[in-house]
């Protein structure tokens, strides 16, 4: 390792959270507005900023289940099934029981964890264990290494990548602004109610 670096375990490094879900037999735990988050909202989304879900939850939902909230710019990573597959939110919101949310002790090591992540998606998968699907523990998650760079670089590459997400992040919303138009303007289009 460089001079400086340090190799600590991803528990040293950030709070690893779980999620839940409220009972789908309960009418009033659902269809709220806290946004609540499953892995396919991450594997469809098809670009690390996710904006919403598809599903939403109540307070009496939140309050009565395992779900819990975890704040904006906390990492999501999927951790069941479908193992290995990255997110960032700019609100708060929750998660279903299938990610491990990840949040830095140390918000200049945000980028630096997600992205030390984000290439090792081969290892944490060979860590994921079960006989239905596999599942990586949030217990032998924590245990995994990972290298931590001198505070200089991590704030400097911390810096350049936050801005980079927050482009991601405006064209994302911008795509999805565009694609409501069309999806509102084309059907007027063909049927004549608009002239070109």
């Amino acid at each position: 390792m460089p001079e400086g670096w340090e190799r600590k375990k991803i528990a040293d490094v950030g709070e690893t959270i779980g999620g839940g879900t409220p009972s789908t037999n309960i009418a009033e735990y659902w269809d709220g507005d806290i946004t609540w988050v499953v892995p396919t909202d991450v594997t469809r989304n098809g670009c690390l900023a996710l904006l919403d879900s598809a599903r939403k939850i109540t307070e009496k939902g939140l309050r009565e289940s395992s779900a819990r909230m975890v704040p904006a710019e906390t990492i999501l990573m999927t951790s069941r099934a479908s193992v290995g597959f990255f997110a960032l939110v700019d609100q708060p919101i929750c998660t279903n029981q299938g990610f491990i949310n990840i949040i830095p002790y140390r918000h200049e090591l945000r980028m630096v964890l997600l992205f030390n992540l984000m290439s090792r998606v081969d290892e944490i998968r060979s860590n994921a264990k079960g006989s239905t699907y596999p599942e990586i523990s949030k217990g032998r998650f924590r245990e995994m290494d990972v290298i931590i760079p001198v505070e200089t670089l991590t704030a400097e590459f911390s810096g350049v990548v936050n801005n980079i997400v927050q482009q991601v992040r405006s064209l994302k919303r911008m795509t999805l602004q565009l694609t409501h138009a069309r999806d509102l303007l084309l059907p007027r289009l063909m049927n004549g109610e608009i002239n070109i």
